[in-house]
């Protein structure tokens, strides 16, 4: 009898504790905390940052958009002559007035049956063009150059400029606008000035429609 008293005083006394076989805690002391080292994270470098991509300046466009095509031409009854041109001029014969630096250039010429020619050169620079028409109406001041007399140019509402240089051998007649950073500089040659003068006013402004068509 004393031994079965005692096993149920030992059962009633653990029956009061935890369940501890589970992490076999039963014989630790419960009340000291189980400590663990405190472990630094490695140090995370951080990512190099990529290197910076240099601006490339733009491919200049096929200037040949921007030119003045047989359509246009149409009623002027003009025929391509040669095939375009793509160097770049860097002044005109009258005063030797200077054109700037292009970045590209495209040249063509068209033939009249009489014998007169229409020159177009279309350009484009790395800043706006109208600076360059700028100058050249400043530069056409010399009166005369060479065997021609220039006459003094003419800046109209919309920004071209417009002259023309005479000699006992040619009259030629020019119109110079500007869109953007493209140039269209139209040039004509005929017998007479007038008939010169003429042809670039009708010319003048299908050039200037065609620079703006595929801005």
């Amino acid at each position: 009898m004393l031994a079965t008293a005692g096993a149920a005083l030992l059962l009633a006394s653990c029956s009061n504790r935890p369940n501890d076989l589970r992490d076999n805690r039963y014989y630790k002391d419960v009340d000291t905390p189980a400590t663990s080292a405190s472990v630094e994270p490695p140090a995370v470098r951080p990512a190099p940052m990529p290197a910076a991509k240099l601006s490339e300046p733009p491919k200049p466009r096929d200037l040949a958009e921007f030119a003045l095509t047989a359509a246009d031409l149409a009623t002027e009854g003009v025929q391509r002559t040669g095939t375009a041109d793509t160097s770049t001029l860097a002044r005109l014969p009258d005063c030797d007035v200077s054109l700037g630096s292009a970045r590209a250039g495209y040249q063509t010429t068209w033939t009249y049956p009489t014998g007169a020619t229409v020159r177009q050169y279309v350009a484009e620079f790395d800043g706006p063009a109208d600076r360059v028409v700028a100058a050249v109406y400043d530069g056409l001041k010399c009166g005369k150059y060479k065997e021609m007399t220039v006459r003094k140019p003419v800046m109209a509402a919309d920004g071209q400029v417009s002259w023309c240089a005479t000699s006992t051998k040619q009259d030629i007649c020019t119109a110079v606008k500007a869109d953007g950073q493209r140039l269209s500089v139209v040039s004509v040659t005929a017998a007479t000035e007038i008939k010169a003068q003429q042809a670039v006013t009708r010319i003048a402004p299908l050039a200037a429609t065609a620079l703006e068509r595929n801005s």
